[in-house]
Order: C-alpha cells, then sequence, then structure tokens
C-alpha cells in the first residue's frame, strides 16, 4: 500500500462529500462489516511505572510458529472465499457459512447486525445491485489461537443498474473459530480511505502475527482491573486531545503507533506532524464517544465503538462522524498505550 498524503480536511463532514450517491448506497455491500465487554481472556494487573518507556508490547510476541501460519493461511483462504461469495451474490452463503450468530458490522451509513445484514443485501442484489470486482490486501493479521484480527484495504468495482462505482477503503474483521470448527466473522468495520492507490492485487495475506497464550488465572478479578484501566486511560486521551495538549497525547501512543483514516496511513512522528499542523489553526470543541465492543487479549485489548466530535478550524465550526477501532497494548513498563487506530467516516 502507498501511504496517503497528510490531510488537513480529514476532520470536517464536508471533506467527503465527493462521494458519489451510488457508492453511498453501495458501500454497505463492502465486506467487513451492543454488548458487554467480552470477558475471555485476562492478565495480571498492571505493575507501577512511568511512562517514558513507550515501547509496544508488540515486541513481546512469539516467533510466527507453523501453527500461527497454518492458522494465517486458514484465515486467507476464508476470507477469499467469502469475497467470492459477494460477487456470486450468494446471501444465504454469506449468511450461514460466513457471519457468526453475533455477527454485526459498522460502515458509512448504517450499523446491521447478521440479520439486519442478510435483509438488506437481499434487497440491493434484487434491485439491480452487483460487485463485479473485490480486491483485499491484508495490512496485518494478528492471531490469539481461535481469534483472528486483521486490518487491511480493499479495492470495488461494481454497479447499480448500470451505473458503475468504484470505492476504495479499509476494513477490520473479527475471526472467531466457532464450535464446529470454522472461521466466520462476528464484528467488522469499513469505510473510504481517502485516496486511489491501488491495493495488492496478488495476495491478501498480509503479516501474520502470533501473540502470547493468554494467563488463565483470576480470570474475573484481571480483566475488570484491565477495562477500568483502558476506559480511564480513553478519557484521560481525548481530554489530552480536546485542551490541544499534544504533548501530553502523544504520552497515549506507543512507538510504533500507526493511524487508518479518510486521508490519512501515518506512524507516530506523522500523526504527531498533522496534529501539530491541526492545532495551529484547529481546536476540537467537544468529542463524545460510544464504546459498542471491547475485546481483552492478555496484553492486548480491541475497542469498537462511534465518535461524534465538533472541530473549530480557522473559525468554521464542523461535525466529524467516525467508526473507530483502537488497539490498546501494555508495554514493558506496564503501561496501556495505543498501537493502532482505525477512524473511519460514518453518515448517521
Amino acid at each position: 500500500m502507498k501511504k496517503c498524503i497528510l490531510n488537513l480536511n480529514w476532520q470536517k463532514t464536508n471533506s467527503v462529500s465527493a462521494f458519489s450517491g451510488i457508492a453511498m448506497i453501495a458501500m454497505w455491500i463492502i465486506i467487513m462489516g451492543c454488548t458487554n465487554p467480552e470477558n475471555d481472556l485476562t492478565v495480571e494487573p498492571a505493575q507501577a511505572s512511568t511512562e517514558e518507556d513507550m515501547t509496544s508490547t508488540a515486541e513481546m510476541r512469539k516467533p510466527v510458529s507453523e501453527k500461527c501460519i497454518s492458522i494465517g493461511q486458514e484465515i486467507t483462504d476464508r476470507h477469499r472465499a467469502y469475497n467470492a461469495a459477494f460477487i456470486d451474490e450468494d446471501v444465504d452463503k454469506l449468511y450461514y457459512d460466513f457471519w457468526a450468530p453475533e455477527y454485526y458490522e459498522f460502515v458509512p451509513n448504517f450499523n446491521k447486525d447478521r440479520e439486519g445484514m442478510r435483509e438488506q443485501m437481499t434487497g440491493y442484489y434484487a434491485k439491480g445491485g452487483n460487485l463485479s470486482s473485490y480486491i483485499c490486501e491484508s495490512l496485518e493479521r494478528s492471531v490469539y489461537e481461535d481469534v483472528v484480527y486483521d486490518i487491511g484495504a480493499y479495492d470495488n468495482v461494481g454497479d447499480v443498474n448500470g451505473n458503475q462505482f468504484i470505492i476504495n477503503g479499509y476494513y477490520f474483521l473479527r475471526w472467531v473459530k466457532q464450535q464446529d470448527g470454522v472461521w466466520r466473522v462476528d464484528k467488522g468495520v469499513a469505510g473510504p480511505r481517502g485516496n486511489t492507490s491501488a491495493v495488492n492485487a496478488t495476495t491478501d495475506e498480509g503479516p501474520v502475527v502470533c501473540y502470547n497464550k493468554h494467563q488463565a488465572n483470576h480470570h474475573t478479578a484481571g480483566n475488570y482491573v484491565i477495562n477500568q484501566k483502558i476506559t480511564e486511560r480513553f478519557a484521560e486521551y481525548m481530554e489530552a486531545l480536546t485542551s490541544a495538549n499534544l504533548d501530553n497525547a502523544q504520552k497515549f501512543w506507543s512507538e510504533d503507533i500507526h493511524l487508518y483514516g479518510q486521508g490519512l496511513d501515518v506512524d507516530r512522528n506523522e500523526l504527531y506532524e498533522y496534529y501539530r499542523q491541526f492545532f495551529e489553526t484547529g481546536s476540537i470543541t467537544s468529542a463524545n464517544t460510544k464504546l459498542h465492543y471491547r475485546f481483552i487479549h492478555g496484553n492486548t485489548v480491541y475497542d469498537i465503538g462511534q465518535s461524534e466530535n465538533t472541530v473549530l478550524v480557522n473559525g468554521v465550526q464542523s461535525v466529524n462522524k467516525t467508526n473507530y477501532v483502537i488497539r490498546w497494548q501494555r508495554g514493558h513498563d506496564g503501561i496501556w498505550r495505543i498501537n493502532r487506530i482505525m477512524d473511519l467516516f460514518r453518515v448517521g
């Protein structure tokens, strides 16, 4: 994937006005896509430490094993078959074979569960919609034995009653191995990436990383502590941004943080520069977020939610609405920091 050029207009809702009506109507067809936080994995409470060590726990991951490679290939095979089912307009296959019963997706113009997605897709195909090409590039794939998180980019080509559309976007998929041994998607997020740099059409495998197996001791207590700590850290982080305290905000980023958003594909230094420029003429006057899902995996936590931020740039106020995915990781010093952000435009 080519990097996107920094774009200070990404905060404004009118920055997506170039999307055609057809593209917005058809956006839901893309693969991506509330309950209490999931408490399936746990770690011991974090040790006392300072903010000096920003190193991500990514460095404490296991070397890629044959099992890890095998799981990565299983997901690759399933993902390719998943894409083919969309192109074949096989809604029943998607419903029974690829969507877990608790499936839920977030895309720019709606949120839907498995039943809602089935109804919408059936109606879409019946009205003349189709998808002729679906190319995915996995940017990173994280394996936790029976759960896999996939972050990537896609290019879609299709049409609605003869009117062609092309959609370039990012996706997040959570694959879970079901009791019958089949990998199915239970959560997904997708949205525009704001550029037309072509994805790698030759593979959707992506770099596969295995994480250390979680510790099973103190199951409930451990997750309660983690859940409270992440909630507190996120509130402190948003306070730093709304107060335009960039030096404080960057303390919440791991050294290897990466952000994917509309017009943004940036590492730590680039993210700092983006916010530095933004705060020269702009500010975040209010920030409202809603957490829908939290998945705890030892030293790693995934949050899926929605935000609605009011920003002021050169005296002009606008509202920025997004679906977001945040991956938190606990560093060597025991401090939880943001390691990945996927912040994708939504309509309502």
